[in-house]
């Protein structure tokens, strides 16, 4: 499980090195060849996914209709973002030029864990935004958990 928050440093290469609090927990997600896939929903937060994480994920959105417009938007966007890639024997992931440059990753970058992949963004974005939980959002969650309980 990858949880917590750290910032990492983006090389003039466009490298980012995968934070020490994460890199074990994500290896072991990884297969021996280190693969990844990055990619973004929204050109503004990167995802990084070991590459059976991705796999086990395309499976699941291999089942559903490829007719229904919201899958096809899902599926087209992720491979617009997408590349896949592997980490280097220090760790460093290679972003992207499209993606580096529509989501401002350069200097320092926020890492998020996030369950089973990192989540990637600009520092200064997230340093400037108050993450605050409101009482609306928990509202939502403790219906979400009520239902799915009672399936």
């Amino acid at each position: 499980m990858l949880r917590g928050h750290d910032t990492a440093r983006i090389d003039g290469k466009g490298r980012l090195k995968v934070p020490a609090e994460f890199l074990d927990r994500f290896l072991a997600l990884c297969r021996e060849d280190r693969r990844v896939f990055l990619t973004s929903l929204d050109g503004v937060t990167a995802l990084l996914y070991p590459l059976p994480v991705w796999e086990r994920h395309e499976a699941e959105l291999a089942e559903l209709p490829e007719t229904h417009p919201a899958v096809r938007k899902y599926r087209e966007t992720v491979n617009y973002w997408g590349k896949e890639t592997s980490l280097d024997g220090q760790g460093r992931i290679l972003i992207h030029p499209l993606l580096r440059d529509a989501a401002g990753l350069e200097g320092t970058a926020s890492v998020f864990g996030d369950r089973d992949r990192l989540r990637i963004r600009r520092f200064e974005d997230v340093a400037k935004e108050r993450l605050v939980v409101s009482d609306d959002d928990l509202g939502t969650i403790a219906d979400l958990i009520e239902q799915r309980r009672n399936r």
